[in-house]
């Protein structure tokens, strides 16, 4: 078995912690509802829905003592069967400082977890204990607990919390103008991030170089493309040579460069399910394309997967000299965030006609149908640099609290007066994406994403 972590919306840790924590100073527990990722690296628990204890339910509950009725773990199970999901125990322990499982815990999960795997096919029961200021988790394998690696918050404040003795290694002087700003173990926690980039164009190859140069060393880089002459007025880290090379290589090579050592090129179109499958052990997503079909499927494998993603996106509309609009736009996409469909940054017909193929685009822009699909859309470095500036602020914001304060949700840059406005997210009542219990949240390998491979 790999590495095992559990990944909590902001919303979901939230929640239970306001559960597990209560005036009265006595313990509480509940249990996360999750859906699994399973890679070659690690597994992923995702939280899907938390079930708090309810009063009935305690056989006993003191400062230092808890019991819960079979009849609550019956409930779990049922729903666990019901959703293919698998269940992580939860408990509290008010009075202490650091995060640790006394004897009578280890004697109740050595026989509540072997029973839980039991009756959950296919599932993988863990636990976590939490007090006020920290938390651990492990589970129970062949009469063994086990230590789990971390727990991941995602949201607009994400934390990413390792149960390991805390890294010391010695930091870069490179880097000692950001130390002054992030601290050290902000530094630190930038050097771990697993980052994933898709599309390297003109935005793309700009956050991608940013964050190499801010120390992000873990990178997937993901474009189908070669870079052609009109691409090196834009896409940062290239130049005339490079002209035929594949982006991935280009932007790979030079990112090497900035001392990145953790290196995944994938020169293939990310609509694929194979491609997203890779993907899945990634820390926060960065979406650089300039279509609809392949930012709806990223939509989706944000909420599904629980892993943060920037989108970007520009309009620069004008022709032969004269400019009517310049803009771009910054959304941090998933659960309890944005949803690119439910905010209407997602054009349905647009959608329809970028999955035709070519042959039949064609056809319909020669009968007027749609318009601009296969056309080159005006674009300039500098707006280019203003947008994929701030999307790359976002990211770092995400988890170093790089502004001083959280993270918009949405921002959008209007040109013509130098104005960055926030935006708003909307969520529509049973969309399949992003509503908590007719969406994807968390549903992980449960579900497939794409249905390209």
């Amino acid at each position: 078995m790999s590495n095992v972590l559990i990944v909590v919306s902001t919303k979901d840790w939230e929640a239970a912690r306001a559960s597990l924590f209560t005036d009265d100073g006595c313990e509480n527990a509940g249990v996360f509802l999750c859906g699994i990722s399973r890679d070659s690296s690690e597994t992923r628990l995702l939280v899907r829905r938390f079930l708090p204890v309810s009063t009935e339910h305690y056989n006993q509950r003191q400062e230092y003592h808890l019991e819960v009725s079979p009849r609550y773990y019956n409930h779990v199970i049922d729903e666990c069967l019901k959703d293919k999901l698998t269940p992580v125990i939860i408990h509290s322990h008010p009075s202490h400082v650091e995060a640790w499982y006394s004897a009578s815990d280890d004697f109740g999960e050595s026989r509540l977890l072997p029973v839980l795997e039991s009756l959950i096919p296919n599932s993988l029961p863990c636990s976590l204990v939490v007090t006020p200021t920290s938390v651990t988790g492990r589970r129970f394998v062949k009469k063994t607990f086990t230590a789990l690696v971390g727990l991941k918050i995602s949201g607009p404040s994400s934390a990413i919390i390792h149960f390991s003795p805390p890294d010391k290694t010695k930091l870069s002087p490179r880097h000692d103008r950001q130390i002054r700003a992030f601290g050290e173990e902000g530094q630190r926690l930038i050097s771990r991030l697993k980052v994933g980039v898709i599309g390297l164009g003109g935005i793309g190859s700009i956050v991608t170089e940013q964050l190499a140069r801010v120390g992000v060393r873990d990178f997937i880089l993901v474009d189908d493309d070669r870079i052609e002459d009109s691409n090196v007025s834009r896409i940062f880290c290239s130049s005339p040579k490079d002209v035929g090379a594949e982006k991935v290589e280009v932007i790979g090579a030079c990112i090497k460069e900035l001392g990145v050592n953790r290196l995944k090129l994938i020169a293939k179109s990310a609509v694929s399910q194979n491609v997203l499958m890779a993907l899945r052990n990634r820390d926060l997503l960065l979406s650089c394309v300039d279509n609809d079909r392949t930012r709806a499927i990223l939509n989706r494998f944000a909420h599904q997967y629980l892993i943060p993603l920037i989108d970007h996106g520009t309009r620069l509309d004008g022709t032969s000299g004269h400019i009517r609009a310049s803009a771009g736009r910054v959304s941090v996409v998933g659960s309890g965030m944005t949803c690119l469909r439910c905010s209407h940054h997602l054009n349905p017909e647009r959608i329809r006609a970028e999955s035709l193929p070519k042959s039949e685009r064609r056809a319909l822009a020669r009968e007027g149908y749609i318009m601009g699909i296969d056309e080159p859309v005006p674009a300039v470095a500098t707006l280019n640099t203003v947008v994929g500036g701030l999307g790359a602020t976002a990211a770092l914001n995400l988890f170093v609290g790089l502004t001083g304060g959280p993270q918009p949700l949405g921002q959008i840059f209007d040109a013509r007066n130098g104005t960055v406005f926030v935006a708003s997210p909307v969520h529509q009542p049973g969309c399949d994406v992003c509503d908590e219990l007719m969406g994807v949240k968390a549903l992980g390998d449960a579900q497939i994403v794409s249905a390209y491979n």
